[in-house]
């Protein structure tokens, strides 16, 4: 039988730490309702502009968890389905001196905000309208045992992967590197593009539903299944490489796919290296996290078995 639970919205912690006391227990199969605050809650608000806010960026994410997942094992996978976001009523999005793919070229900080109450759209202009597709920007487990690591660069354990297909009906997998998972999440995002240049996406509150399943078999990076709407050939299944160097990343995304194709499929690993080439698509999900990179390697589930699309 599925437990439904329900998260506080003010405990949250700033940083990856095994060592924090799960603030909740769950079964595989489980699902958790977040409430989850803004990116900079407290430190920003609507109507405000750069030279109104004074950011602190030991605090600024806010990470609801961590989450225990009874059973969870070393070595396992943890399965995180999607299955409903809401956005909040405003947002803001800013460039941060030193920051972004281009900082050079915008040295002088900027910051607006935006009025969300019209729910799926946020306006830039008056001739420009954003369609909102609501995810969370950090969903993730601690990646080593007795290390505190900042939230801002992504890691193994996934984390700040800022990764904008992960909106409802999406499901993401992730290597249990820690007994009981300890699964976190925050860094909510109202939409965001590919990449996230400026450093930041529109960030936003926003409300959550998550089911956690344990899965027995084993990743070698976390992976994803995007949702319905967000591949016009319908869902894709999707491996990420996260890495310091872009083609690095590019290689741990084709490998951890290659991997999968050859247990899911039976293919051999030439002929999956293949199909990585004639229908596999690598994408950049976010070049400014601290260093690291986070790259996609995606592979069209229409093309596949229906025994491996069920499993996906």
């Amino acid at each position: 039988m599925t437990r439904e639970h329900f998260v506080d919205p003010t405990m949250i912690h700033h940083f990856w730490d095994d060592s924090l006391d799960p603030i909740l227990e769950v079964e595989s199969g489980d699902v958790v309702h977040y409430d989850l605050l803004v990116a900079g809650d407290g430190q920003v608000k609507p109507g405000d502009t750069y030279s109104d806010v004074s950011f602190d960026f030991d605090t600024i994410y806010n990470l609801s968890g961590p989450v225990a997942v009874a059973g969870a094992e070393v070595g396992q996978t943890l399965c995180v389905e999607v299955l409903e976001l809401q956005h909040g009523d405003w947002g803001w999005s800013a460039i941060l001196p030193g920051m972004g793919i281009l900082p050079d070229d915008f040295p002088v900080g900027y910051l607006r905000t935006f009025d969300l109450r019209r729910r799926d759209s946020a306006q830039l202009t008056n001739d420009i309208e954003i369609p909102l597709r609501p995810f969370m920007g950090t969903m993730g487990v601690p990646p080593r045992a007795g290390e505190k690591l900042s939230p801002f660069p992504p890691h193994l354990g996934g984390g700040n992967i800022d990764n904008r297909y992960l909106t409802a009906g999406s499901r993401l997998y992730l290597p249990v590197l820690r007994p009981r998972a300890l699964f976190s999440c925050g860094d909510p995002h109202a939409v965001q593009g590919d990449g996230e240049v400026c450093v930041t996406a529109l960030e936003a509150p926003l409300q959550g539903s998550l089911r956690f399943t344990l899965q027995p078999r084993r990743i070698a990076t976390p992976a994803f299944v995007s949702g319905r709407n967000d591949e016009p050939a319908g869902p894709a299944y999707c491996t990420m490489g996260i890495a310091p160097d872009l083609m690095e990343g590019c290689r741990l995304a084709t490998r951890s796919m290659i991997d999968w194709l050859v247990d899911g499929c039976a293919l051999s690993p030439e002929d999956a290296y293949i199909l990585c080439s004639l229908a596999g698509r690598l994408r950049i999900l976010e070049v400014v996290d601290a260093g690291m990179w986070n790259v996609a390697m995606c592979m069209p589930l229409a093309i596949l078995p229906e025994s491996v699309v069920r499993e996906a």
